[in-house]
């Protein structure tokens, strides 16, 4: 027979609520498993829901390569946002890596039941270079032309709105840019990556200079 913890129920319980021992981990129900086996061959692209499906998944086998990971994987993660995934792709196209949980926690500012959360799918692999695919010139929101803008896919009364807006004052980031603009995530999303928000208006577009004969 298995010896158990010399430590009696009363003080686990003291020491976890402390920090000095870990939580206790929960088998993955049987049905609760196949479920999620089987949604994910059905949905590859399928978002976890919780910290639940985190965890059954990490028992499945999907992990989430953090140096190379796209914006479709890190979406898949409860609790993250847009922003966060811009600013990591930024990151990763300029060649910047992740060498573990630290770093990442320190980077999106995590909450650590979220950053505990994710951890189980997380791997930290290191690379030479950084990926080709990511060396995109970005459209700078504040400062593109509506020629531009086209590739964004916005509607003409969309494209118009975010003109005037970026107006009034420029737009800090995509959460800055969603609220004001009133667009639906899965817009927003599309953009991770492909766009910048660099500080100040756009000026006016003025006439070439003549030259003097």
């Amino acid at each position: 027979m298995a010896r158990k913890h010399w430590l009696d129920p009363l003080a686990r319980q003291l020491l976890r609520a402390t920090g000095q021992l870990p939580p206790p981990t929960r088998e993955a129900d049987p049905v609760e498993r196949d479920l999620l086996a089987l949604r994910l061959r059905q949905q590859p692209g399928m978002r976890f829901r919780n910290a639940d499906d985190v965890r059954v998944a990490a028992e499945l086998g999907w992990r989430l390569d953090v140096n190379r990971a796209t914006a479709s994987d890190w979406l898949r993660l409860p609790g993250i946002s847009a922003d966060q995934v811009d600013l990591l792709m930024r990151l990763q196209a300029g060649g910047v890596q992740l060498s573990g949980p630290e770093d990442l926690e320190r980077l999106l500012e995590l909450p650590t039941e979220q950053a505990a959360c994710w951890q189980p799918l997380l791997q930290y692999n290191w690379y030479g270079q950084p990926p080709d695919a990511l060396n995109l010139e970005r459209i700078d929101i504040n400062h593109a032309t509506r020629e531009q803008l086209l590739p964004l896919g916005l509607s003409e009364q969309r494209q118009a709105t975010l003109l005037r807006e970026r107006g009034r004052r420029p737009f800090r980031d995509l959460a800055d840019l969603q609220l004001r603009l009133q667009l639906p995530a899965a817009l927003i999303e599309s953009w991770i990556g492909k766009v910048c928000f660099s500080p100040g208006l756009a000026g006016p577009t003025l006439p070439p200079a003549h030259r003097r004969s």
